[in-house]
């Protein structure tokens, strides 16, 4: 069996909606949802367009009651994807198994992917795949330096034993490790996926232009229409656009200050991104939006730290600055 799945807390319920809809209108390929947030009894998960939603609870997570108390947000919804994997490769079954982002949306069949696999287990897709200008405007290279070669809003395995060890690998490091601390070098789960290719092997890094389009990689995707559909080249057809941090309001294409475009230069990108944003609110995200993630209980207020505490921060940071 394939499938695809997204994680999701419920305020961003509606996107994934918008995801599910879009895998489901080229293929009748199963999507599921797993759950990053405590059950609400103000919405009917049985009627939102998923497969299946599953429940923290229910996926085997040992640590799950720290990485809820720990982990912010953004982080736990990373740090469950190994499990959602595995999840979905030991009960359901499954052969290959795609994970989208849910501020994903879909413009080909899921069977697109079949052609990238040969005999590779790991498909993954860079942030950019040329260099980009060096004119002091965002984003430049030190963003994915920072932040991992790869973009992990997508990622798709194959069950086989080199799958197994990576999941295993990648599951170790989640449990508490899983965190946005770019000055010790994490950056959730994208910068331990710069080793995967090495420790791993078989990896197949996708370098079609149409896949994980998005504001980061604009200096080497235009969008333009032919024939009713967007494509990005003469050969090169959208296959999937990552709207990460829309602007509901269409001011700015991205929240990265002096960013090198602007709606005004690409007419086409406003137009695909108006077209995403009014699909989210056919879903009513005023809904979602308003449930507070695990009603306001996790995760828990990190302790002051003492005077001391404090002192010693102070002096490692000016040592390590000086």
């Amino acid at each position: 069996m394939d499938c695809c799945f997204t994680i999701c807390s419920n305020n961003y319920i509606h996107k994934a909606q918008v995801l599910a809809a879009s895998i489901k209108a080229y293929s009748d390929t199963s999507v599921f949802l797993f759950l990053a947030d405590a059950k609400s009894e103000k919405i009917d998960y049985a009627t939102l367009g998923f497969t299946k939603v599953f429940f923290l609870e229910e996926i085997g997570i040992s640590n799950l009651q720290w990485m809820k108390e720990n982990y912010q947000l953004v982080e736990l919804n990373t740090a469950i994807k190994p499990f959602a994997f595995n999840y979905l490769f030991t009960k359901h079954d499954a052969t290959h198994v795609y994970f989208f982002d849910p501020d994903i949306k879909l413009f080909q069949s899921i069977d697109f992917f079949s052609g990238f696999w040969g005999n590779n287990s790991v498909l993954l897709t860079p942030h950019i795949l040329t260099p980009l200008p060096f004119d002091k405007k965002k984003p430049d290279e030190n963003l994915f330096l920072n932040h991992g070669i790869y973009n992990l809003g997508f990622l798709g395995l194959k069950n086989t034993d080199v799958t197994r060890q990576l999941v295993d690998w990648w599951t170790q490091r989640s449990y508490e490790k899983c965190v946005i601390d770019l000055r010790e070098g994490y950056f959730v789960d994208q910068l331990w996926f710069n080793l995967v290719p090495l420790f791993f092997k078989a990896v197949t890094v996708i370098e079609h232009k149409g896949c994980n389009a998005a504001y980061w990689n604009l200096h080497e995707r235009n969008l333009f229409i032919e024939n009713n559909a967007y494509k990005i080249s003469d050969r090169e057809s959208l296959v999937f656009f990552h709207f990460s941090g829309v602007d509901l309001r269409l001011k700015n294409i991205s929240r990265l200050p002096n960013f090198r475009y602007s709606f005004a230069d690409r007419p086409i990108l406003k137009q695909l991104y108006q077209e995403y944003i009014d699909q989210c609110n056919e879903y009513k995200p005023d809904q979602y939006l308003s449930v507070s993630y695990f009603d306001g209980k996790y995760p828990l207020p990190k302790p002051q730290p003492s005077i001391i505490e404090r002192i010693v921060k102070k002096l490692k940071s000016t040592l390590l600055d000086a």
